[in-house]
């Protein structure tokens, strides 16, 4: 019976392969129709007396209203030193208020109708974008007007960004992937280009209110202004809108300054970005691109596909397919209207294959000049332009902003039907000689980010010379203050931190302080939302600690035990070792943490140096700059004036909502064991709420389980 099922088995297989084979012959005799020519709708243009240029395109097939502004502007127009400021200048303009809204409200009128309404600036250009059902296309254009010529840029909102830009910075070392484009753009413009800069701490904290009104007020005019609009609408009607909300909008402001233009020196050169927490290398390598209007755009695409423009390419089929090098291998020619775009060719290899994929690459770089393609290359390399063709007119949205960018830029209006046409004219000899024209294999620049002492080789054995280390680190927000450390201010600054410990139960009772236990609870706040954590942390002085946090399900750990210890990746929640900079930092919280400092109040590590009286929450204080042997700042601390009871505590750090100023204020104290400490601490982020910690149990010189700091099973 088996051998009856398995002949069965093997009699239908054959049949469906010689089914499948007959099928096959039949589809290559398949003649097809011509297909019909496409059709791109008129767009209707009008310019207004003070200079707004117009692009209609009427769509009643749904009844929403749609619109796309177009300000000539950008990011190129910031100084050096306020990077981020035209980000800022184009979220605030929408979140901000304006004169007749705050930001709050615009969002209540919206969502109350579905709509949408966003501003944005980019590096070359502003704009904002709006989505509404067409019965409300006043309420949009209203809003639109609004946030365009009228915003008010309130201060909260302006903080809540820069937390939000901070935050960034603070993660943008998390992704390999993310610092191989970053570093290799800076390498290609220059680091200091707009065109590749990016924003520091420093960046943001130095823009003000006044920065944003002065940069919407310089370039935010009538005749820099673009609207596209497409969608339920009648012209005649909408003509009389758009006059009521923008015709009385005045001309002003000076011409707008042209996008640098980009100096570049083809030269061959090896960089290296150290990632010590990867087992894979992130490799990219190329040099300065084109410009869209050059002759030969037209052939560079087919030969970038060619290349590594997709599966079947020969970085594909050699570094992936043949030599197993890679799962993720490309390569990319892109091309701008203003300023070069960038050559490059990207892999992922495990570390032990980096030099090895990178040899692989420049190889197939240098065949592009001398092996011209095949045939079946040709075909791949159009078709992967052609079949995607008609794509780029699948909604009106895209047919009419094409047109404005086009219009702003002078290109013509069927720029694209020629540079399809010219595609399709491509030989393989025009290959060739795009190859020859466009690619300096003898010129690259090689930027490698991973782990090197895992790498095949050294990287100076590829043959390009020495190796650049790129710096990643993120420079410090930490605004240096000037400190008076006289004998004067030691003196009296030792008198305040004394008086201080002894209102908290004296100097003999924290040095009786061999361990802690706590539990409680830990708010995080994230844009207006708490989250709550149950927290439970063990220390035994003076190197051992454990917290231990669990939300969501998860437990999030973190242990020390002397020079070593073990925490939870919170993108695996994998345990893995603590680095040297981990137990650096819990090394530096334990020495800023209440009890260290009145424990040790009298070793000469800690210098308290009198920094004058002020007020914390309307709470007239005396501060303490604590500083350590070498004068470098530990933290700051308030004392109340009157009794000397612990009020805040201030100091730098870096944390995973950005770096700054964290401001402690304290409350609710306790007596335990002969010691006065607070129960809840609120932590603050330059001036943005982060945490709260309410403490329920704390327990001094308890019970320790004698394993409670041993590497968890």
């Amino acid at each position: 019976m088996r051998r009856n099922i398995t002949l069965i088995m093997v009699f239908v297989l054959v049949l469906a392969l010689l089914t499948l084979s007959a099928q096959a012959q039949d589809v290559d005799k398949l003649k097809f129709p011509k297909l019909s020519e496409l059709k791109v709708p008129e767009v209707d243009r009008v310019t207004l007396d003070n200079g707004i240029r117009l692009y209609l395109l009427e769509d009643k097939s749904l009844p929403l209203f749609h619109v796309s502004v177009r300000v000539n502007c950008g990011s190129y127009l910031e100084p050096e030193d306020k990077v981020g400021l035209a980000d800022i200048c184009g979220t605030v303009m929408r979140t901000g208020g304006t004169a007749k809204w705050t930001g709050d409200e615009i969002d209540e009128l919206l969502e109350g109708v579905g709509a949408s309404v966003e501003t944005y600036i980019g590096t070359l250009s502003g704009g904002a974008r709006v989505n509404v059902l067409s019965e409300y296309t006043d309420l949009g254009l209203e809003v639109l007007s609004e946030v365009l010529r009228r915003p008010v840029f309130e201060e909260d909102k302006i903080e809540l960004a820069k937390v939000q830009e901070r935050s960034a910075i603070a993660r943008r070392n998390d992704d390999p992937q993310g610092i191989t484009f970053r570093e290799y753009r800076k390498i290609i413009y220059g680091a200091n280009s707009p065109y590749a800069r990016h924003s520091e701490y420093a960046t943001i904290n130095s823009i003000t209110r006044d920065d944003l009104v002065a940069f919407h007020k310089a370039y935010f005019h009538p005749q820099n202004v673009q609207i596209a609009v497409w969608g339920d609408f009648d012209k005649a009607a909408l003509l009389s809108k758009i006059s009521q909300y923008f015709g009385d909008w005045q001309r002003a402001g000076e011409l707008i300054p042209e996008p640098p233009k980009v100096d570049y020196e083809y030269q061959s050169k090896v960089y290296y970005v150290e990632k010590t927490d990867v087992n894979q290398s992130n490799i990219v390598m190329g040099h300065i691109g084109g410009l869209l209007t050059d002759e030969d755009y037209a052939d560079r695409i087919v030969m970038n596909n060619v290349l590594g423009g997709s599966f079947g390419s020969r970085l594909f089929n050699s570094v992936r397919s043949r030599e197993g090098l890679a799962y993720a291998v490309f390569g990319v020619y892109t091309a701008n209207i203003k300023y070069p775009g960038v050559f490059y060719n990207y892999a992922s290899t495990k570390s032990e294959s980096t030099c090895k994929a990178v040899l692989e690459i420049i190889k197939e770089i240098k065949r592009m000049q001398t092996d011209p393609p095949t045939e079946d290359e040709m075909r791949m390399g159009k078709d992967g332009y052609l079949n995607s063709f008609v794509f780029k007119f699948d909604s009106k949205a895209e047919v009419v902003t094409r047109l404005m960018r086009y219009d702003f830029y002078g290109l013509p209006e069927d720029f694209l039907f020629r540079e399809k046409e010219n595609v399709e004219k491509v030989k393989p000899d025009d290959v060739i000689a795009a190859a020859k024209n466009n690619l300096h294999p003898e010129a690259l620049h090689i930027l490698v980010v991973g782990k090197g002492e895992d790498f095949d080789m050294p990287l100076e054995q590829l043959g390009f010379g020495s190796v650049d280390t790129v710096d990643i680190t993120i420079p410090s927000a930490e605004e240096k203050k000037e400190l008076a450390i006289t004998p004067e201010n030691l003196k009296k600054g030792m008198e305040v931190l004394q008086k201080a410990v002894e209102a908290h139960g004296g100097l003999e009772n924290f040095k009786k302080v061999n361990s802690i236990s706590i539990k409680g609870t830990y708010l995080l706040s994230m844009r207006g939302t708490e989250i709550p954590i149950a927290i439970e942390w063990l220390r035994v002085l003076p190197d051992k600690n454990k917290s231990v946090m669990s939300v969501m399900g998860q437990k999030i750990l973190q242990i020390r035990n002397g020079n070593s210890g073990w925490k939870t990746d919170q993108m695996t929640m994998e345990l893995t070792a603590m680095t040297e900079e981990d137990i650096a930092d819990d090394k530096k919280n334990w020495d800023r943490s209440t009890i260290q400092i009145f424990a040790s109040s009298d070793d000469p590590y800690y210098q308290a140096v009198y920094d004058g009286t002020g007020k914390v929450n309307e709470m007239p204080v005396a501060f303490v700059e604590l500083v350590d042997k070498d004068d470098e700042p530990i933290c700051r601390l308030a004392f109340n004036s009157e009794t000397y009871e612990l009020v805040g505590k201030f100091y730098y750090d870096e944390t995973p909502l950005g770096a700054g100023t964290i401001e402690e204020t304290v409350s609710n104290f306790s007596q335990i064991s002969g010691v006065k400490l607070p129960m809840t601490t609120v932590r603050f982020l330059n001036d943005q709420k982060m945490s709260q910690t309410d403490i329920a149990e704390f327990i001094i010189n308890g019970e320790i389980p004698p394993d409670a700091f041993d590497k968890p099973e």
